[in-house]
């Protein structure tokens, strides 16, 4: 029997007993639905929130929830409420072009020195770049390096004219967060009580350089598993499977540039932090910019206390 309006499908779900399993879906579809953005079976299973279950349990009540008319199947992927198919053909179009500029850029990405990890983040990672997203970069430094780096990829980047700028964002690299290999654990960014969005942001990011350090940094942030349990560190190396790292051009680089590296840190360190604090946006109250030795975050416009009350909103209709 199909149910015909969204009130009575939610008056459906509340009379049946819900299992932890379906809990969790409805939590991550919930999240998703913000973004109205449909996901694969896979990845339900890996970022089922809150509840551990197999992928074959995970299935198993999909397909009960599917018949329900609760949850919509539609080309391998599900979601809360029909998507506009175009539109996210359109999306998938946007994140290829920009995982294109990823891999054209590759062998300078993989040859800055003195970084040990990089990793896709933001609207790439999570699936809702549209035309004018530009290209996010999560960094990790060497401990004592984190605004030598910044600079060398702020001349280098600039340089090619890829870098974004307050004008164009459009397909163009952001490089807004940057920490240390000393200093991994972000856990002191979680929001009190529950941050959603950070979990998922972080469950989400899409590793493409440093495969040890981002074992260490997922290590160091073992609180994901009390809310993503079926989480699995994948290196999703095949995103650049085609282009080979230039190793040995970061070692020659490294080395030759370690004396005028520790040299000029502390100096460029101070610029950097006095410049990140003389532009009004991070004294917003919506900012969450933070600029010291260990962590670069810059923030202006922090969406998760927003975005975690219309997540529960979204949420309590099930409940």
């Amino acid at each position: 029997m199909k149910i015909g309006t969204r009130s009575m499908q939610k008056t459906l779900v509340r009379s049946f007993t819900q299992t932890k399993v379906t809990q969790g879906i409805l939590s991550t579809l919930s999240f998703f639905e913000l973004y109205k953005l449909p996901v694969s079976l896979d990845r339900l299973h890996q970022l089922l929130y809150r509840t551990q279950a197999t992928i074959e349990e995970v299935e198993s009540e999909l397909t009960r929830l599917v018949k329900l008319d609760v949850v919509v199947h539609k080309n391998g992927l599900y979601a809360l409420s029909d998507w506009d198919e175009a539109k996210y053909l359109a999306n998938q179009m946007e994140i290829d072009k920009r995982w294109a500029k990823v891999k054209k850029y590759y062998w300078l990405l993989s040859s800055i020195p003195f970084v040990e990890h990089i990793s896709v983040i933001n609207s790439i990672a999570m699936g809702n770049a549209d035309s004018e997203s530009d290209i996010d970069f999560f960094v990790i430094t060497k401990p004592n390096r984190l605004y030598f780096v910044r600079t060398w990829v702020i001349l280098f980047f600039k340089l090619l004219g890829v870098y974004k700028n307050r004008k164009v964002t459009n397909e163009r690299f952001c490089f807004g967060f940057y920490i240390t290999s000393d200093n991994l654990s972000i856990k002191h960014l979680l929001l009190q009580d529950e941050d959603p969005y950070l979990t998922f942001w972080l469950g989400t990011i899409v590793p493409v350089s440093g495969h040890r350090t981002y074992e260490r940094f997922m290590k160091e942030n073992r609180w994901i598993y009390s809310w993503l349990p079926n989480f699995r560190t994948i290196y999703r190396e095949e995103v650049i499977r085609s282009l080979k790292p230039r190793r040995r051009l970061k070692m020659v680089l490294e080395k030759l540039l370690v004396l005028p590296a520790m040299v000029f840190e502390p100096i460029l360190r101070r610029i950097h932090v006095r410049h990140t604090f003389n532009l009004p946006e991070n004294h917003w109250k919506t900012s969450s910019t933070i600029a010291n030795k260990y962590m670069l975050k810059l923030h202006a416009i922090d969406p998760r206390k927003e975005l975690r009350t219309r997540f529960y909103n979204v949420l309590r209709q099930y409940k």
